[in-house]
């Protein structure tokens, strides 16, 4: 019985250096579940483009938007778990929906192997330029002394959260407005309509740059490299300590760790590139790569803040 346990045993390490060596051996499927044009799919497309090359194979990313990502996740998560389905996932999929949907029909922390953080999307408070506040600080003075007369737009679960986080944690008095689309929460802001808004920097910075709107500050705890100038929410007093929009890649639960090793260090090398960089940088991404334990890590304290955030900001499941 021992020989024939230990004969199995060195059979199973010989399959598992062979299908490391061997993988890919066909198309890879990459699913975003969010639709295309979103910030997680321009991600997507710079990343896979480049990982064909590094893993010599075909990638086709496909899109399965709908329901906050959970459409993409379950069908990622229910794939075979072989390395040829894979997913984009973020925020949204792995932190968000446990604590804003009544039902998801997926576990982010069960159902999935963490392969890589691939990286954020920097987070800016930003105000109408008519507002006489040049820092957080001046803004929460300005609002404290005209209670109920200053708004917050807000198009997407983060920025919602962000909103009602920064109305608790300053203890002032404005309304959240919410909006179907990021361009047209920006376009009240522009107009004046709305006071203030908290927005990825993608449809921001450029606006912020012309003067259309002001950037206060970025809700990340540390400053985001393409924005070493903006400060961050807690350095102006607001403690809203790690919140982020995070995007990574994620295998179904099952998939062979050498497998997942393979693609998590060819995503490390590719996100080293400064070609690949700084094109994610032009679409408002900062490339922070983390590997499979410490992206899984990372994932168990989101869902653990978004938890916490969202019963302080009194936010209902839908």
């Amino acid at each position: 019985m021992r020989r024939v346990a230990l004969a199995f045993a060195m059979l199973f390490a010989v399959c598992a250096v062979a299908s490391a060596e061997t993988y890919p051996a066909r198309r890879i499927t990459f699913i975003v579940p969010f639709s295309a044009g979103s910030g997680t799919d321009g991600v997507a497309r710079v990343v896979t483009q480049r990982l064909a090359e590094v893993l010599k194979a075909t990638i086709v990313v496909e899109n399965r938007a709908g329901a906050s990502g959970a459409i993409g996740a379950v069908a990622t998560a229910r794939s075979a778990p072989d390395g040829y389905t894979l997913m984009f996932g973020g925020t949204s999929t792995h932190a968000a929906n446990p604590s804003l949907l009544k039902s998801i029909q997926y576990s982010p922390t069960d159902d999935f192997a963490p392969v890589a953080r691939v990286g954020l999307f920097p987070y800016m408070l930003v105000i109408h330029p008519g507002i006489e506040a040049k820092s957080v600080r001046e803004l929460v003075a300005l609002a404290k002394q005209k209670p109920g007369t200053m708004s917050v737009a807000y198009s997407n679960a983060l920025g919602q959260l962000a909103a009602e986080m920064f109305k608790r944690r300053a203890g002032i008095d404005i309304q959240a407005v919410p909006y179907k689309s990021s361009s047209e929460a920006v376009t009240d802001v522009i107009a004046g309509r709305v006071s203030m808004l908290f927005n990825d920097v993608t449809s921001t910075l450029p606006l912020a740059r012309s003067g259309q709107i002001r950037a206060l500050a970025t809700i990340t705890k540390d400053r985001p490299t393409m924005l070493p100038d903006l400060p961050s929410m807690e350095e102006q007093g607001i403690d809203f300590r790690n919140l982020s929009a995070w995007t990574g890649v994620f295998a179904p639960k099952g998939t062979p760790p050498e497998v997942v090793e393979k693609l998590s260090e060819a995503l490390r090398s590719i996100l080293d590139e400064p070609a690949v960089r700084q094109r994610l940088v032009e679409i408002g991404f900062e490339a922070k790569w983390l590997g499979p334990k410490a992206f899984a890590e990372h994932v168990a304290a989101d869902i653990e803040l978004w938890a916490q955030f969202t019963k302080e900001a009194g936010l209902e499941r839908q």
